[in-house]
C-alpha cells in the first residue's frame, strides 16, 4: 500500500497536508478542552499554554480552526513533500514517507492520548497541577524516547523502510521536544509556585 503512496506524489501531498491539519484541529481541540474543563485542575508556566511553538500560541489559544501561519506552511509543506517524491531515488521514497507522516503519526496519536486524559479528567480529578514549561518537554522528550525504541525495534524487525522513516521520526521528536526546552526560560532554582496553592 505505502509503495503506491510512493509513486503517488500529489495524493501523498495531499495527505501531508490533512495529516498537518489534523494535528491543527487536535491542537485546537485539546485546547478547548483545557479552557472548558481542564484549567481549573492544570496550568503551565511561565506561560500558560498547550503549545510549543510561539508562532502558534496566540491562535491557539483564540482556538482558530483556519491560521495563515499555519495553513500556508502546511500547504508549502506539502507541495515539497509531493516534489520530493518525483526527484528523489525511487528507493528512498517510502522511507521519506515514513518519516514525514510519522511525525505527525507521533504528534497526533499525542493530542488524542492528552485530549482523552484531559476529557477523563472531568471527573475524579481534584486539586491544581503547575507545571514549569521545562518540565512538560522533559516528560514529553520521554514518552517520545520510549516511543522511538519500540520503532526503531519494530523497523528492525519488519525491515521496512516506511517504519524505518517513522522510527527515524520518533528519533527526531524526541530531539524536538530538547530543542523547545532549550529555548524555554530555566526553572529559576527556588522553583516558587506561580501563584499561591
Amino acid at each position: 500500500m505505502i509503495e503506491w503512496f510512493a509513486v503517488q506524489p500529489w495524493i501523498t501531498g495531499v495527505v501531508t497536508f490533512f495529516l498537518m491539519w489534523s494535528d491543527w484541529l487536535l491542537t485546537i481541540s485539546q485546547e478547548r478542552e483545557r479552557q472548558l474543563h481542564y484549567s481549573e485542575h492544570y496550568e503551565s508556566y511561565p506561560i500558560n499554554t498547550i503549545e510549543g511553538n510561539p508562532l502558534y500560541q496566540k491562535a491557539v489559544l483564540a482556538r482558530q480552526i483556519v491560521d495563515r501561519r499555519h495553513i500556508v506552511p502546511a500547504a508549502i509543506l506539502s507541495a515539497i513533500v509531493a516534489l520530493s517524491l518525483v526527484w528523489i531515488p525511487e528507493g528512498f521514497r517510502v522511507l521519506l514517507i515514513g518519516y514525514v507522516w510519522g511525525l505527525y503519526f507521533i504528534v497526533i496519536t499525542t493530542h488524542l492520548s492528552n485530549l482523552l486524559g484531559y476529557r477523563a479528567a472531568r471527573r475524579g480529578l481534584h486539586g491544581k497541577l503547575y507545571l514549569h514549561q521545562r518540565t512538560g518537554y522533559v516528560i514529553q522528550m520521554s514518552r517520545y524516547v520510549a516511543l522511538a525504541s519500540f520503532l526503531i525495534v519494530l523497523a528492525i524487525c519488519s525491515a521496512s523502510m516506511f517504519m524505518l522513516g517513522v522510527a527515524i521520526a520518533g528519533v527526531s521528536s524526541a530531539v524536538r521536544q530538547l530543542v523547545g526546552m532549550r529555548k524555554t526560560p530555566a526553572i529559576d532554582p527556588a522553583d516558587p509556585a506561580p501563584k499561591p496553592i
